[in-house]
């Protein structure tokens, strides 16, 4: 043993104190062999295996008399002890990325003045909760806090962290403590929550915070603190709004304060989780996005420290690739922390399993996906980053793998310059499943049958990344994990910039988007399937406005979900939509180089799509969430196909921008003409596109005549659909002729439709920030069926025709089948009697009715035959007799009718027909689908319906639908469908 001992010493020098140290307690439960093997696996089989020792490959060193680097050893550390998280069942909790607010009561913060294990460590964060305000009667354990995400000042001389106070015991949830942000001064030894009142800082759940240039503390919180302002301001409670698959759970969002906790800013827009922020060396703030409304994507964006120019960064599809194995989870990245260089360091570890894994380090400004270099930048080469993890051997994150070179559950640079990290690390240990014995990590003790990995035994190291070796700091031990080590170094802190922005548009509360071209797609002309239309740039803008496939763009706002408390409401007021509800900010022109310049409210998520000449959709979904902040003025190139493997919305791994706008300065765009405020032409400067130069000219109706002449202005939306043919030269065609598809052209009489949105906002330049266009379907879509209306002198009503129930001439009631198998009624509907008959009607598959025998009623089990042909289109039925006149099938390969076993004379079971009251053989019945005319799909995808107002066939079409409904409400029923064609699209609407 002694021999052991010395041998060990000599090799590793202090090193063995500390390995014996942290397996004391092992030694206890083992025998010599696994003592000695544990020591030695601790500190050769994944520590300097990396360095050539143990068996592995490499060229680093060993250096058994290495002495203390007193760079290092000067350096305070603070780090994280907790217990092995597990739940009330003692069942192990692991972190789940999607879980940013989970509580592990136990932790502490604790310092050590140096990086070493001998240091003595202080717990800097109990003096948050006195004893004397935990009697030991309601907490028997002490008061069970919990700690995370600590972050240093550049200054060293601050840590900020998270912490919750400890639980409430048996109170409601919103009733307990909240995550706070904290900070302790290294110098003066204080600790302070930076929201020095109780008010304000349990008004939210705040965590992740970071220093930032300015000194502003940035953090990500569900306090949402201007998007409740606005809730206001569209006449709503305040509330956090809901992520966008569980609206009880409030959405985390950056924000940031000063250090005294005042002057509280939202800064992000998303619907669901923007967290783990942190800053990059140029002074962006980079975090990750939970993009839940499409593709249900983790992964980087950037934010400028005020919130402008948000967007996305790296990793959209390679950090959501799902496994191969559909038993595991897809791996996420923990513990974000930017390394000197601004890649950014992370845990690669599946979410909610396993409390480490792998460590990995991205390279954000090179790569926009692992194999995807940013054009121009000083990558590490065009072929992709070959590796992302920091070790050269391979560390297990599968759920169900053992790793035999261990875990880490955290990471953290040294900025010394010598490319190190602290780490929190655990060795591999097994546990023999009889004995539960603890044995090392052996090849042929993996092998054992049943063997599992015992409990993890984080402690925290050193890790030089250049020599593959690391030394301990912080000695691991049995229940307990020492993680998120930062050290408290001073360093150059990241740049600090002010974004410029347009004051006037600030006072507007609004933005502006400027789309270079729509028929830009990811660098590549698009027509929008219209094959007829123009085949290039230059062709398209010079083109007739009935030639340009691209017409109008929308702009779409999230409807942030309430909690059950703020409001109760049923599931089934987002009828079809699959959970979502959507209201429209307004409607632009796009102008014929496809390019659009457009004021749009600030700090509210939103997203585009662009129409075609009836206000339909023609492009892709959007699937990520837009902001802008008052006064930013936004630029992007063009429209992106999802099915392409190029970058979008990132500025600067985009390919070039297909419309470069004007080729000269001094010349008109081809075919058109534009004015001054006085009526003089004036030309666009070069580079400028047509939104551009239309924003600071103007069309005229006579040249030289400034009284004819439009207000010269930034364009800004309309709730209505409106054209003019404002750049076409009538020297060189006649100008098509205007059109609008207004509200307030619904009806004649405004009190049998009720317009989606206020009076205000449908005024002549009446639109603002405020103005929203919210549509429900029974206050706004059920009234276009039920509504009088004359079409060609006569009084129509859709409910007259697609409705169960009419009347003969003496002012009976009858049943009818409805027209074209199509109810339009208000009656509640017999597939949710939440929904009217006609929403389910038209969206929803159904089945084929007729009337009963009886013609009392309705069924949708449909006689295969019937003997008295009628308007119902059922085949008439043919009978066979047998030689004594009697119905039979015999011989009949397909028997139309209802048969029935009897056994014969001879004993024979025998089919016969089963015959009615007169005689005759009772058809079949069968169930025949009908397809729903309207999709959720949108207006396009729902051309079955609105076919029938555009074409009629004499030989197949019973009624001429054309002129039905006018051009105002074909309108309103294709944005309603284009937003998903929700039964309400305010939840509060929804509700008594």
């Amino acid at each position: 043993m002694i021999k052991l001992r010395e041998s060990l010493y000599n090799n590793i020098g202090n090193r063995f104190m500390k390995c014996e140290l942290g397996f004391s307690l092992l030694t206890l439960k083992a025998d010599f062999l696994f003592w000695r093997n544990a020591c030695l696996a601790s500190l050769t089989s994944i520590l300097l295996v990396l360095a050539g020792c143990g068996g592995g490959s490499g060229g680093g060193k060993s250096d058994g008399g290495q002495q203390p680097d007193p760079v290092v050893v000067d350096l305070p550390i603070a780090y994280i002890e907790r217990p092995i998280p597990v739940d009330e069942d003692g069942e192990p909790v692991f972190p789940d990325v999607f879980e940013p607010a989970a509580f592990n009561p136990g932790a502490k913060l604790i310092l050590k003045e140096r990086a070493t294990a001998q240091a003595t460590p202080v717990d800097i964060s109990s003096a948050a909760f006195p004893l004397e305000d935990f009697p030991v009667e309601d907490y028997p354990d002490g008061p069970l806090y919990d700690v995370k995400d600590i972050s240093v000042h550049p200054d060293g001389q601050r840590l900020v962290f998270a912490m919750r106070a400890p639980e409430i015991e048996d109170a409601d949830e919103d009733e307990q403590p909240t995550w706070n942000i904290w900070e302790y001064h290294l110098e003066s030894k204080t600790l302070r929550r930076i929201i020095a009142t109780d008010i304000v800082a349990e008004a939210g759940q705040d965590i992740s915070p970071r220093y930032l240039p300015d000194g502003r503390i940035l953090f990500a919180s569900t306090r949402q603190t201007r998007s409740k302002a606005i809730l206001l301001d569209d006449g709503k409670p305040q509330y956090a709004a809901g992520i966008e698959d569980d609206r009880n759970e409030p959405a985390f969002v950056l924000h940031t304060m000063k250090d005294d906790g005042t002057d509280i800013q939202q800064i992000t827009y998303n619907q669901s989780h923007d967290i783990q922020p942190g800053v990059l060396p140029d002074g962006r703030v980079f975090y990750m996005r939970w993009d839940a409304m499409g593709n249900d994507n983790l992964s980087f964006y950037t934010v400028n420290p005020d919130g402008t120019n948000s967007q996305i960064y790296y990793g959209y599809n390679s950090l959501n690739e799902e496994p191969e194995d559909d038993t595991q989870s897809t791996p996420r990245l923990f513990g974000l922390n930017p390394m000197p260089d601004g890649r950014i360091a992370a845990i690669l570890k599946p979410s909610g399993a396993l409390l480490g894994g792998d460590m990995v380090v991205i390279d954000g400004a090179g790569f926009r996906e692992f194999d995807r270099p940013v054009q121009g930048a000083n990558s590490a080469g065009a072929d992709g980053q070959t590796r992302i993890s920091i070790l050269p051997v391979n560390i297990r994150e599968g759920e169900n793998e053992i790793s035999p070179h261990g875990r880490f559950a955290s990471l953290y640079p040294l900025y010394d310059g010598t490319n190190r990290l602290l780490v929190s690390w655990s060795q591999c240990r097994l546990q023999e499943p009889e004995t539960e014995r603890l044995l090392p990590c052996t090849e042929a003790n993996r092998a054992i049958p049943d063997i599992t990995e015992a409990e993890p035994f984080y402690g925290i190291w050193i890790y030089d990344i250049t020599q593959q070796t690391q030394q301990p700091v912080v000695l691991a031990k049995p229940g307990l994990m020492y993680t998120d080590a930062v050290s408290l170094e001073k360093i150059t802190p990241p740049t600090f910039f002010r974004s410029e922005v347009d004051t006037q548009l600030a006072q507007e509360s609004v933005g502006v988007l400027h789309i270079r071209s729509v028929y830009d797609i990811d660098g590549s002309f698009g027509r929008y399937g219209v094959t007829s239309a123009p085949a290039d740039l230059v062709a398209m803008a010079a083109a007739a406005p009935s030639q340009r496939p691209a017409r109008f763009l929308r702009l779409i706002k999230a409807v942030s979900m309430p909690d059950d408390d703020t409001l109760d409401f049923d599931g089934s007021a987002f009828g079809v939509s699959g959970g979502v509800m959507r209201e429209i900010l307004g409607y632009a022109p796009i102008e014929p180089d496809g390019s659009v310049k457009v004021k749009v409210p600030a700090d509210v998520a939103f997203t585009i799509e662009i129409l075609d000449v009836n206000g339909r959709r023609i492009s892709p979904a959007h699937n990520n969430w837009l902001q802008l902040r008052p006064g930013e003025v936004r630029e992007c190139n063009g429209c992106h196909d999802n099915r392409n493997d190029v970058a979008h919305g990132r500025a600067d791994a985009e390919v070039a921008a297909l419309n470069q706008g004007a080729v000269t300065s001094g010349m008109q765009f081809l075919n058109t003409i534009r004015f001054d405020s006085f009526g003089t032409p004036i030309t666009p400067a070069m580079g400028e596109t047509m939104a551009e130069f239309a924003a600071r000219s103007t069309f005229c109706a006579e040249a030289g005549n400034a009284a004819s002449c439009a207000p010269v202005a930034q364009r800004q939306p309309s709730v209505d659909i409106v054209f003019n043919d404002e750049w076409t030269d009538p020297a060189v065609r006649a100008k098509e002729p205007a059109f609008d598809y207004r509200y307030s052209t619904l009806v004649d009489d405004p009190a049998q439709i009720h317009a989606p949105t206020s009076e205000a906002c449908m005024e002549p330049d009446g639109w603002n920030s405020l103005c929203r266009i919210t549509i429900n379907y029974e206050t706004h879509i059920q009234p276009l069926w039920e509504r009088s209306r004359i079409v060609n002198a006569v009084e129509r009503q859709c409910t007259g025709c697609h409705s169960r129930n009419t009347t003969d001439l003496n002012g009976n009631a009858l049943v009818q089948v409805p027209a074209g198998q199509l109810e339009l009624t208000s009656q509640p509907s017999d597939m949710n009697n939440d929904h009217m008959t006609s929403y389910s009607e038209l969206l929803v598959d159904d089945l084929r009715q007729v009337l009963t025998g009886d013609m009392a009623g309705l069924t949708d089990n449909i006689p295969v035959c019937e003997f008295v042909v009628d308007e119902d289109a059922i085949p008439e039925c043919q009978v066979v007799f047998d030689t004594d006149g009697n119905p039979t099938c015999d011989g009949v390969v397909d028997c139309p009718f209802v048969q029935q076993d009897i056994t014969n004379e001879l004993g024979e079971v025998e089919q016969v027909l089963v015959l009615d009251a007169e005689g005759n053989p009772i058809p079949l019945t069968e169930q025949i689908d009908v397809t729903a005319s309207m999709s959720a799909g949108g207006a396009r995808a729902s051309a079955r319906f609105f076919s029938r107002f555009a074409n009629f066939d004499a030989a197949t079409d019973t009624v001429d639908h054309r002129g039905f409904l006018n051009s105002s409400e074909l309108k309103l029923l294709s944005e309603w469908l284009d937003i998903r064609a929700a039964y309400y699209n305010n939840p509060f609407d929804s509700v008594d």
